[in-house]
């Protein structure tokens, strides 16, 4: 799906060296330390997997997904999508509907249950480490509108994920 990490024939290698720079300090905030933590602490008090987490927190941005969807929005085999629907089924936090456009399909929707907890989840992922506030507001601004251009490229990237927004010649500046 992602094929291999270096390829980007349309970029600049300067510019792919300190993208990779930038993403991995990225990767640092949202994978090790206080976040990491949170998130652990948060399964073992629910009793809930992170796949579980994971999976009811991007059921909780919309009306229903179908378990395709949720499989290639998460990167995973569709019999993982099954087995963490089939927990939240149990717990009654999700059911199972047909679509409406086509019967065979099953979309996943979260219960009433499953939107509460949802939102509980939601406010304390969202809570920023702490380190954040080695920041001023000015730079805070700065990296928030970064990261969105960052996310706008990614949404209008092509589906092989190469190539989004960096030109050949491209400068870390521009």
């Amino acid at each position: 799906m992602y094929g291999v990490v270096k390829e980007f024939g349309r970029c600049d290698n300067r510019v792919m060296g300190m993208a990779e720079d930038a993403f991995e300090r990225l990767r640092r905030i949202a994978f090790e330390g206080e976040y990491v933590e949170r998130m652990a602490a948060l399964g073992g008090r629910m009793r809930l997997s992170p796949g579980v987490i994971k999976t009811l927190m991007r059921l909780s941005k919309g009306d229903g997904m179908s378990m395709g969807e949720m499989a290639r929005g998460i990167g995973v085999d569709p019999s993982y999508i099954t087995a963490l629907v089939d927990d939240l089924d149990e717990r009654g936090l999700a059911r199972r509907e047909p679509a409406p456009d086509d019967r065979r399909v099953k979309i996943i929707v979260l219960t009433d249950a499953g939107r509460v907890l949802a939102e509980e989840i939601d406010a304390v992922l969202s809570v920023p480490p702490a380190a954040f506030a080695a920041l001023s507001k000015p730079e805070l601004r700065q990296l928030r509108d970064l990261l969105d251009k960052v996310l706008v490229a990614t949404d209008n990237a092509p589906p092989n994920g190469r190539g989004a927004g960096l030109e050949v010649g491209a400068t870390a500046t521009s």
